[in-house]
Protein backbone atom coordinates (compact mmCIF):
# COMPACT_ATOMS: atom_id res chain seq x y z
CA UNK A 1 0.00 0.00 0.00
CA UNK A 2 1.33 3.46 -0.92
CA UNK A 3 2.18 5.74 1.97
CA UNK A 4 -0.49 8.31 2.76
CA UNK A 5 0.52 11.89 1.81
CA UNK A 6 0.02 12.98 5.43
CA UNK A 7 3.44 11.52 6.26
CA UNK A 8 5.11 13.90 3.80
CA UNK A 9 3.59 16.98 5.41
CA UNK A 10 6.23 19.36 6.86
CA UNK A 11 4.26 19.46 10.12
CA UNK A 12 4.95 15.75 10.62
CA UNK A 13 8.69 16.21 10.04
CA UNK A 14 8.67 19.05 12.56
CA UNK A 15 6.78 16.88 15.05
CA UNK A 16 9.32 14.06 14.78
CA UNK A 17 12.22 16.48 15.20
CA UNK A 18 10.67 18.07 18.29
CA UNK A 19 9.76 14.70 19.80
CA UNK A 20 13.30 13.37 19.36
CA UNK A 21 14.78 16.50 20.94
CA UNK A 22 12.36 16.11 23.84
CA UNK A 23 13.23 12.47 24.42
CA UNK A 24 16.96 12.29 23.67
CA UNK A 25 18.31 15.48 25.15
CA UNK A 26 22.07 15.21 24.74
CA UNK A 27 21.96 11.48 24.09
CA UNK A 28 20.90 8.07 25.37
CA UNK A 29 23.31 7.76 28.28
CA UNK A 30 22.29 4.20 29.14
CA UNK A 31 23.02 2.87 25.65
CA UNK A 32 26.23 4.88 25.46
CA UNK A 33 27.36 3.16 28.66
CA UNK A 34 26.25 -0.39 27.91
CA UNK A 35 25.88 -0.91 24.14
CA UNK A 36 28.98 -0.95 21.89
CA UNK A 37 28.81 1.70 19.17
CA UNK A 38 28.96 -0.91 16.40
CA UNK A 39 26.45 -3.34 17.92
CA UNK A 40 23.54 -4.39 15.74
CA UNK A 41 20.10 -5.63 16.72
CA UNK A 42 16.86 -6.98 15.37
CA UNK A 43 13.47 -5.78 16.60
CA UNK A 44 9.96 -7.13 16.20
CA UNK A 45 6.97 -4.84 16.56
CA UNK A 46 3.98 -6.92 17.65
CA UNK A 47 0.40 -6.49 18.84
CA UNK A 48 -0.41 -7.58 22.38
CA UNK A 49 -4.20 -7.30 21.93
CA UNK A 50 -6.72 -7.14 19.06
CA UNK A 51 -6.31 -3.74 17.40
CA UNK A 52 -6.47 -1.76 14.17
CA UNK A 53 -2.91 -0.96 13.12
CA UNK A 54 -2.09 2.67 12.45
CA UNK A 55 1.07 4.72 12.02
CA UNK A 56 3.53 2.19 10.60
CA UNK A 57 5.10 4.69 8.15
CA UNK A 58 6.27 6.66 11.19
CA UNK A 59 8.83 3.93 11.88
CA UNK A 60 10.84 5.06 8.89
CA UNK A 61 10.44 8.74 9.75
CA UNK A 62 11.68 8.18 13.30
CA UNK A 63 14.58 5.82 12.69
CA UNK A 64 15.98 7.53 9.62
CA UNK A 65 16.88 10.38 11.98
CA UNK A 66 18.81 8.09 14.30
CA UNK A 67 21.00 5.76 12.26
CA UNK A 68 21.23 2.70 10.05
CA UNK A 69 17.93 0.84 10.46
CA UNK A 70 16.14 -1.26 7.84
CA UNK A 71 12.39 -1.58 8.34
CA UNK A 72 10.18 -4.28 6.85
CA UNK A 73 6.44 -3.85 7.24
CA UNK A 74 4.47 -7.09 7.52
CA UNK A 75 1.02 -5.47 7.31
CA UNK A 76 -0.54 -2.18 6.20
CA UNK A 77 -2.24 0.49 8.25
CA UNK A 78 -5.87 -0.50 8.74
CA UNK A 79 -5.06 -4.16 9.29
CA UNK A 80 -6.93 -5.82 12.15
CA UNK A 81 -4.15 -7.45 14.13
CA UNK A 82 -4.44 -10.41 16.47
CA UNK A 83 -2.53 -10.70 19.75
CA UNK A 84 1.04 -11.80 19.11
CA UNK A 85 0.98 -10.87 15.42
CA UNK A 86 4.23 -9.33 14.16
CA UNK A 87 3.53 -6.06 12.37
CA UNK A 88 7.06 -5.03 11.36
CA UNK A 89 10.67 -6.03 11.76
CA UNK A 90 13.57 -3.64 12.25
CA UNK A 91 17.27 -4.40 11.81
CA UNK A 92 20.28 -2.15 12.26
CA UNK A 93 22.20 -0.10 14.77
CA UNK A 94 21.34 -1.23 18.29
CA UNK A 95 21.87 2.27 19.65
CA UNK A 96 19.55 3.75 17.03
CA UNK A 97 16.85 1.19 17.78
CA UNK A 98 17.10 1.82 21.52
CA UNK A 99 17.02 5.59 21.01
CA UNK A 100 13.86 5.52 18.92
CA UNK A 101 11.83 2.66 20.37
CA UNK A 102 9.89 4.74 22.93
CA UNK A 103 8.94 7.50 20.51
CA UNK A 104 7.91 4.99 17.85
CA UNK A 105 5.77 3.06 20.34
CA UNK A 106 4.20 6.21 21.80
CA UNK A 107 3.05 7.34 18.36
CA UNK A 108 1.88 3.95 17.09
CA UNK A 109 0.06 3.07 20.30
CA UNK A 110 -1.77 6.41 20.29
CA UNK A 111 -2.75 6.22 16.63
CA UNK A 112 -3.69 2.55 16.74
CA UNK A 113 -5.85 3.31 19.78
CA UNK A 114 -7.72 5.98 17.81
CA UNK A 115 -8.11 3.72 14.77
CA UNK A 116 -9.33 0.83 16.92
CA UNK A 117 -11.90 2.97 18.75
CA UNK A 118 -13.08 4.49 15.49
CA UNK A 119 -13.53 1.08 13.88
CA UNK A 120 -15.64 -0.05 16.84
CA UNK A 121 -17.84 3.04 16.46
CA UNK A 122 -18.20 2.62 12.70
CA UNK A 123 -19.18 -1.00 13.22
CA UNK A 124 -21.72 0.01 15.89
CA UNK A 125 -23.25 2.58 13.52
CA UNK A 126 -23.93 -0.25 11.09
CA UNK A 127 -23.52 1.82 7.94
CA UNK A 128 -26.56 3.96 8.76
CA UNK A 129 -24.61 6.87 10.18
CA UNK A 130 -21.40 8.61 9.11
CA UNK A 131 -18.99 8.73 12.07
CA UNK A 132 -16.96 11.94 12.14
CA UNK A 133 -14.26 13.34 14.40
CA UNK A 134 -13.82 16.82 15.89
CA UNK A 135 -10.94 19.21 16.60
CA UNK A 136 -10.51 17.71 20.08
CA UNK A 137 -7.01 16.43 19.43
CA UNK A 138 -3.70 16.69 21.28
CA UNK A 139 -2.02 19.88 19.98
CA UNK A 140 0.58 19.06 17.36
CA UNK A 141 -0.94 15.65 16.58
CA UNK A 142 -3.99 16.84 14.62
CA UNK A 143 -2.88 15.53 11.22
CA UNK A 144 -1.96 12.12 12.59
CA UNK A 145 -5.03 11.78 14.82
CA UNK A 146 -7.38 12.55 11.95
CA UNK A 147 -5.44 10.17 9.72
CA UNK A 148 -6.02 7.49 12.36
CA UNK A 149 -9.76 8.21 12.27
CA UNK A 150 -9.73 7.62 8.50
CA UNK A 151 -7.75 4.41 8.95
CA UNK A 152 -10.43 3.25 11.38
CA UNK A 153 -13.15 3.87 8.81
CA UNK A 154 -14.34 7.23 10.13
CA UNK A 155 -14.62 10.56 8.34
CA UNK A 156 -12.90 13.83 9.14
CA UNK A 157 -14.75 16.98 10.12
CA UNK A 158 -12.80 20.25 9.91
CA UNK A 159 -9.04 19.90 9.98
CA UNK A 160 -8.58 23.57 10.87
CA UNK A 161 -10.67 26.65 11.51
CA UNK A 162 -10.19 27.82 7.93
CA UNK A 163 -11.72 24.67 6.37
CA UNK A 164 -15.37 25.52 6.97
CA UNK A 165 -17.74 27.78 8.87
CA UNK A 166 -19.33 26.28 11.97
CA UNK A 167 -21.59 28.73 13.79
CA UNK A 168 -21.86 27.86 17.49
CA UNK A 169 -23.66 29.43 20.45
CA UNK A 170 -20.59 31.50 21.32
CA UNK A 171 -20.64 32.98 17.81
CA UNK A 172 -24.35 33.74 18.04
CA UNK A 173 -23.68 35.69 21.22
CA UNK A 174 -21.92 38.21 18.98
CA UNK A 175 -23.70 37.70 15.67
CA UNK A 176 -27.32 37.91 16.81
CA UNK A 177 -30.00 35.66 15.32
CA UNK A 178 -29.47 32.57 13.19
CA UNK A 179 -30.71 34.10 9.94
CA UNK A 180 -28.32 37.02 10.25
CA UNK A 181 -25.38 34.81 11.21
CA UNK A 182 -25.88 32.51 8.22
CA UNK A 183 -26.34 35.40 5.79
CA UNK A 184 -23.23 37.21 7.01
CA UNK A 185 -21.18 34.00 6.93
CA UNK A 186 -22.28 33.24 3.36
CA UNK A 187 -21.28 36.73 2.30
CA UNK A 188 -17.89 36.50 4.01
CA UNK A 189 -16.92 33.05 2.66
CA UNK A 190 -19.35 31.91 -0.06
CA UNK A 191 -17.26 28.90 -1.11
CA UNK A 192 -16.87 27.32 2.32
CA UNK A 193 -19.24 24.68 3.74
CA UNK A 194 -21.50 26.25 6.36
CA UNK A 195 -22.80 24.38 9.40
CA UNK A 196 -24.80 25.78 12.30
CA UNK A 197 -25.22 24.38 15.80
CA UNK A 198 -28.74 24.16 17.22
CA UNK A 199 -29.73 23.33 20.80
CA UNK A 200 -33.54 23.43 20.49
CA UNK A 201 -36.19 22.56 17.92
CA UNK A 202 -37.00 26.26 17.61
CA UNK A 203 -33.41 26.88 16.58
CA UNK A 204 -33.64 24.00 14.11
CA UNK A 205 -36.70 25.59 12.49
CA UNK A 206 -34.87 28.92 12.22
CA UNK A 207 -31.82 27.18 10.75
CA UNK A 208 -33.89 25.41 8.10
CA UNK A 209 -35.23 28.77 6.96
CA UNK A 210 -31.68 30.18 6.82
CA UNK A 211 -30.51 27.30 4.59
CA UNK A 212 -27.07 26.27 5.88
CA UNK A 213 -25.36 23.26 4.36
CA UNK A 214 -25.75 21.19 7.54
CA UNK A 215 -27.38 21.48 10.96
CA UNK A 216 -25.60 20.21 14.05
CA UNK A 217 -27.90 19.00 16.83
CA UNK A 218 -26.03 19.83 20.02
CA UNK A 219 -26.64 17.70 23.13
CA UNK A 220 -30.20 16.80 22.16
CA UNK A 221 -32.04 13.76 23.50
CA UNK A 222 -32.92 10.93 21.15
CA UNK A 223 -36.52 12.13 21.17
CA UNK A 224 -35.44 15.63 20.18
CA UNK A 225 -33.18 14.26 17.42
CA UNK A 226 -36.06 12.20 16.05
CA UNK A 227 -38.30 15.28 16.10
CA UNK A 228 -35.60 17.32 14.35
CA UNK A 229 -35.30 14.69 11.61
CA UNK A 230 -39.06 14.91 11.05
CA UNK A 231 -38.98 18.71 11.07
CA UNK A 232 -36.13 19.00 8.57
CA UNK A 233 -37.62 16.28 6.35
CA UNK A 234 -34.47 15.72 4.34
CA UNK A 235 -33.97 19.33 3.30
CA UNK A 236 -30.43 19.31 4.65
CA UNK A 237 -28.19 16.84 6.49
CA UNK A 238 -28.27 16.57 10.27
CA UNK A 239 -25.34 15.82 12.55
CA UNK A 240 -25.71 14.64 16.16
CA UNK A 241 -23.08 15.87 18.62
CA UNK A 242 -22.44 15.99 22.32
CA UNK A 243 -21.57 13.14 24.65
CA UNK A 244 -22.38 10.32 22.24
CA UNK A 245 -20.86 7.02 23.42
CA UNK A 246 -20.14 3.97 21.25
CA UNK A 247 -23.03 2.08 22.84
CA UNK A 248 -25.39 4.92 21.87
CA UNK A 249 -24.68 4.66 18.16
CA UNK A 250 -27.33 2.08 17.13
CA UNK A 251 -30.04 4.23 18.73
CA UNK A 252 -28.66 7.42 17.18
CA UNK A 253 -28.56 5.74 13.78
CA UNK A 254 -32.19 4.68 14.19
CA UNK A 255 -33.30 8.34 14.43
CA UNK A 256 -32.49 8.92 10.77
CA UNK A 257 -29.74 11.49 11.38
CA UNK A 258 -26.96 11.55 8.79
CA UNK A 259 -23.80 12.16 10.82
CA UNK A 260 -22.50 11.84 14.34
CA UNK A 261 -19.56 13.91 15.60
CA UNK A 262 -17.53 12.22 18.35
CA UNK A 263 -14.73 14.00 20.15
CA UNK A 264 -14.12 10.77 22.06
CA UNK A 265 -12.58 9.20 18.95
CA UNK A 266 -9.47 11.29 19.53
CA UNK A 267 -9.58 12.72 23.04
CA UNK A 268 -10.51 9.52 24.90
CA UNK A 269 -9.07 6.65 22.89
CA UNK A 270 -6.80 4.50 25.02
CA UNK A 271 -3.35 3.53 23.80
CA UNK A 272 -3.34 0.23 21.93
CA UNK A 273 -1.03 -2.37 23.45
CA UNK A 274 2.06 -2.90 21.26
CA UNK A 275 5.62 -3.91 22.06
CA UNK A 276 8.97 -3.71 20.32
CA UNK A 277 11.37 -6.42 21.47
CA UNK A 278 15.05 -6.24 20.53
CA UNK A 279 17.70 -8.97 20.33
CA UNK A 280 21.41 -8.69 19.47
CA UNK A 281 22.56 -9.69 16.00
CA UNK A 282 25.94 -11.26 15.21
Amino acid sequence: MARDPVFDDPLIAALIELALQEDLGEGDRTSQALVPSGARARGRLAAKEPLVVCGLPLLELVFEQLGDVVITLRVDDGHRAAPGEVLATLEGSARALLAGERLALNLLQHLSGIATRTRACVDAAGGRLVVRDTRKTVPGLRLLAKYAVRVGGGTNHRMRLDDAILIKDNHLAFAGDIASAVARSRAAAPKLPLEIECRTLLEVAAAVAAKPDLILLDNMSLAQVTAAVELVAGRMPLEVSGGVKPEDLPAVAATGADYVAMGALTHSAGAADLHLKLEPMP
